[in-house]
C-alpha cells in the first residue's frame, strides 16, 4: 500500500474541497493518505508527496512555495497541482502552464506528475470532482513506482 502526504492551502475553501476528492480517488484505490496544511508537516516518510495550492493574483500561497523549497523534499517523489480560474480570454492553458512550472522551479523534490483544476463552481463541480478523483487514483499508482535518481 503507498503512503501519500497531501500538503495544501485555501483561502475560500475551493483548494480543501478538491483535497478531499482526490484523497478519495487515492484511497480507493488502496493508498494510505495523510491530509495537511504546510505548517503542520511533521514527517516526509512518505511513498509520494502530493502539494497544492490555489492561485491568488498570479501567485501561488506562501506557504507552499516555502515549503516546496525545503531541504527534506530532496530525493522525494512529488505531484503538484493547482487551483485556478484562468479561463479567461482564451489564456487558460498559457496560464496554467507558467504556473505549474514557477512550482516546478521551486520545488527541491523529483516532479513525478503536475496538473490543474478549476476552481469554478455550478455545474462544473460534478465534472471537477470526477478528475479529482481520477488524479487520486492516478497518484495511488504513482506511490509503488521508484524515483529514478539523476
Amino acid at each position: 500500500m503507498g503512503r501519500i502526504l497531501i500538503v495544501f492551502d485555501s483561502k475560500g475553501g475551493s483548494s480543501a474541497e478538491i483535497v478531499q476528492w482526490i484523497r478519495e480517488g487515492a484511497v480507493s484505490k488502496g493508498a494510505q493518505v495523510d491530509v495537511c496544511k504546510p505548517e503542520e508537516v511533521r514527517s516526509l516518510d512518505y511513498d509520494l508527496i502530493t502539494v497544492g495550492t490555489p492561485m491568488y493574483n498570479d501567485k501561488p500561497m506562501e506557504s507552499i512555495l516555502n515549503f516546496l523549497g525545503w531541504k527534506g523534499l530532496s530525493n522525494k517523489k512529488v505531484a503538484l497541482f493547482i487551483v485556478c480560474f484562468a479561463g479567461i480570454f482564451g489564456m487558460r492553458n498559457f496560464m496554467v502552464r507558467k504556473y505549474l512550472e514557477e512550482l516546478k522551479g521551486a520545488c527541491r523534490g523529483k516532479v513525478v506528475k503536475m496538473t490543474s483544476f478549476d476552481s469554478a463552481k455550478g455545474p462544473w463541480r460534478k465534472v471537477n470532482r470526477a478528475v479529482c478523483i481520477d488524479f487520486g487514483k492516478e497518484l495511488a499508482s504513482l506511490s509503488y513506482m521508484a524515483v529514478e535518481t539523476t
